[in-house]
């Protein structure tokens, strides 16, 4: 439902100005106005007032994560200074908790005008970033958090956040210079290496994105995500250093499965993409034993081949090549056929054998032409 914007944003009560004028005039001080015709002072404004402790209240509600006390409180606050800004970030912010995101948006115009700080404008822009990402707006988040960089850029969690969009819009050359900012920033900034590695990752420097991750997990031991994200760099690597493809898919398995015992270590419930992730490594190292094992075959096979072909080589050059003159004392070839065998005597003749009793089945006809012979059973 669509907030109807109020005619005054909140109900101010107008400021008390006492006018009242001592009877007896008082001297002018030195330096001071001189006084408007007639003898009368010129009044000056009352001095601002600062509402300091209504707004410190207010905080203390935030904090205790009772909002709408804290809006009222910071209500409390701008009744008696209507510009006061820090008043209205803390409301800004306590409306963003209970979902109020059209007052957080009117609260930042009214912060604009009233002169606020490079800092609270950030902190607005990042609340409004943060309404683009609920509504997955990853481009309208980046320009929220691009303009929050440029009013704090002296802030790491502004640049960490900025850095972690571009990862989720897979823009990694543009992460890898903003989360380096934060990681200069706030070098003991833990989340900020883990996302730092994972645009290295994205622009294939594995080396680098393996020292951050290492350095995330330094700062903090029991960081389960950088061990979830070592095993994901050995999975999708297409090399690591001094490891050949199956020692890589085996330290990607190694990192995963102790992702696992952490996550359950601390009573959580592991999700099933570490599993799919040991699968996906297991498969790749059969593929790749099944690929080794016919290379293996293949090269045997060619080696083989070419100890025949040497052997076959060898003969052909050990006969007498073509045309070559007969060595001195061998006989001449000739091509001229044996003499034949002298005629043997006529073998008396012999009485025909009796016919048999049953004759035997004839002769299997030859294939018709062109006709395949029948396929011969494999061994």
């Amino acid at each position: 439902m669509t907030m109807r914007a109020p005619v005054c944003v909140f109900l101010f009560t107008a400021f008390v100005v006492s006018t009242a004028i001592a009877d007896a005039p008082a001297a002018p001080a030195a330096g001071a106005a001189p006084a408007a015709a007639g003898g009368r002072k010129r009044r000056e404004p009352p001095p601002a007032v600062v509402p300091t402790a209504e707004v410190e209240a207010a905080e203390r509600l935030y904090r205790s994560q009772n909002y709408a006390g804290a809006v009222d409180k910071a209500k409390a606050a701008l009744n008696r200074n209507e510009r006061y800004t820090p008043a209205m970030l803390v409301m800004a912010k306590a409306y963003f908790k209970l979902g109020k995101n059209e007052w957080v948006k009117t609260l930042g115009d009214m912060m604009k005008n009233a002169g606020a700080s490079e800092a609270e404008r950030a902190e607005i822009y990042q609340m409004l970033a943060f309404m683009e990402i609920d509504k997955q707006n990853t481009p309208g988040a980046i320009e929220m958090l691009k303009k929050a960089t440029g009013a704090r850029p002296d802030n790491a969690l502004l640049w960490n956040n900025l850095g972690a969009q571009y990862l989720v819009a897979k823009n990694y050359r543009e992460a890898v210079p903003v989360l380096e900012k934060a990681t200069q920033l706030q070098s003991s900034f833990a989340k900020a290496h883990l996302n730092l590695g994972s645009a290295y990752r994205g622009v294939k420097e594995y080396e680098k994105a393996l020292a951050e991750y290492q350095q995330a997990l330094q700062l903090f031991p029991r960081y389960a995500d950088a061990v979830f994200n070592m095993g994901i760099l050995y999975l999708d690597a297409d090399k690591m250093p001094n490891q050949d493809f199956v020692a890589k898919l085996n330290a990607a398995i190694a990192y995963l499965q102790q992702y696992k015992q952490m996550v359950a270590g601390v009573g959580q419930t592991v999700g099933p993409e570490a599993d799919a992730y040991i699968q996906e490594a297991q498969d790749g190292i059969k593929k790749e034993q099944k690929r080794i094992e016919r290379q293996k075959k293949q090269e045997e096979r060619d080696k083989q081949r070419a100890a025949k072909k040497a052997a076959d080589d060898a003969k052909k050059a050990a006969g007498p090549a073509p045309g070559a003159p007969v060595p001195a004392g061998a006989a001449p070839p000739t091509s001229a056929a044996p003499p034949a065998a002298a005629p043997r005597p006529a073998a008396p003749a012999t009485p025909a054998a009796p016919a048999p009793r049953y004759a035997p089945a004839p002769a299997a006809a030859p294939p018709a032409a062109g006709a395949s012979p029948a396929p011969r059973r494999a061994p």
